[in-house]
């Protein structure tokens, strides 16, 4: 045994937990300090283990005396490794502060405009602060409340329809998307290691509005394309719809609408009052997420609006109505959920 080395004896349990971590998924420091132990145990020198492990002299003699010293617990890293924090409470305290509010002449930080203007902190650390607390200056997101009086009335009434639909009826969810504009651009196909790709330049062949409904209980759809979205147009769609799901007499057929001034002329309530079988249900203002046609509007614009290619209005239309043609090939009813919204 070389002088001055320390000796080390090592029980079965022992050895077998220093084998344990050598293995090739332990972080490589931890199963260098482990080596070292366990060539220590077989009356290696420092320098001999030195070679043999990769760590200098200086290192061996270390974790070989810590682990006489504390065993298997001697080779973890002390609390505290690594350059100690410079910056104070109150610093982080006046990164938040100013992090918060926003700069002058413009809208929201960088984190490089943010660690200019702080000076005291760099760009690393100011991002592992912003990080901690949860500040995210570069994002931003869009709010909208409700101010409609009757709106615990009318989402309970909405959400109810959905839940425990009356017995014997459609609920049925209609809406209209106006202004949708048949757009043309030039594009190449996706290919491997290559996603599509499209010119930024486009052209406007032409815009139209669709009415659309849902019946709620399978998902099938039913749509149709109008140049405008009066109170005509509604009225029509609103006979489509009774025509293809309301006729029976012994059914009530619901409908959840929104409050455009449209729905509401003497044309559409004369109609009700004929139609005792139908049923208006009006979502609260701001509030149309509550219709779950605004769902399928949504999977209408990512699967065929945002990338489609139109040469003009009537294609829009035909590629349209197949769209809907096929939705309802596959339809199922939405799992729908109700969350509470943002209170400020």
């Amino acid at each position: 045994m070389p002088k001055g080395a320390v000796c080390i004896k090592l029980t079965n349990e022992e050895r077998n937990l220093l084998i344990e971590n050598t293995k090739p998924h332990m972080q490589y420091r931890f199963v260098q300090r482990a080596k070292v132990i366990l060539l220590a145990e077989k009356g290696l020198s420092n320098e001999d283990i030195s070679l043999k492990v990769g760590l200098s002299f200086v290192s061996v003699s270390k974790w070989r005396n810590r682990y006489a010293k504390y065993g298997i617990v001697g080779l973890k890293d002390k609390v505290g490794r690594g350059r100690p924090k410079r910056l104070t409470h109150n610093q982080i305290l006046k990164v938040v502060e100013v992090a918060c509010k926003p700069p002058k002449g413009a809208t929201h930080w960088s984190v490089r405009r943010l660690a200019d203007r702080l000076k005291f902190v760099k760009k690393s650390r100011l991002q592992e602060i912003l990080k901690g607390f949860d500040l995210k200056p570069h994002q931003s997101k869009m709010w909208c409340f409700s101010n409609d009086p009757d709106y615990e009335e009318k989402k309970t009434d909405i959400v109810g329809l959905y839940l425990n639909p009356p017995k014997n009826a459609f609920v049925v969810g209609i809406d209209e998307k106006t202004g949708i504009q048949a757009l043309s651009r030039k594009r190449m196909p996706m290919k491997k290691g290559h996603p599509e790709i499209y010119d930024h330049q486009y052209k406007r062949n032409g815009t139209m509005d669709l009415f659309a409904a849902i019946r709620i209980h399978d998902g099938k759809v039913i749509g149709s394309v109008e140049k405008k979205h009066t109170a005509i147009e509604f009225l029509k769609f609103i006979k489509v719809v009774y025509n293809k799901w309301g006729r029976s007499k012994k059914r009530k057929l619901h409908i959840i609408i929104d409050n455009f001034s449209t729905h509401e002329v003497e044309e559409v309530q004369a109609w009700l009052k004929k139609h005792k079988n139908v049923i208006f249900h009006f979502t609260p203002t701001h509030a149309s997420w509550l219709n779950q046609i605004e769902l399928w509007f949504s999977i209408l614009k990512r699967q065929l609006l945002q990338r489609g290619n139109f040469k003009d209005a009537k294609d829009l239309e035909i590629k349209i109505l197949k769209f809907i043609e096929k939705y309802n090939e596959t339809a199922k009813p939405f799992a729908w959920c109700y969350g509470e919204p943002l209170k400020i």
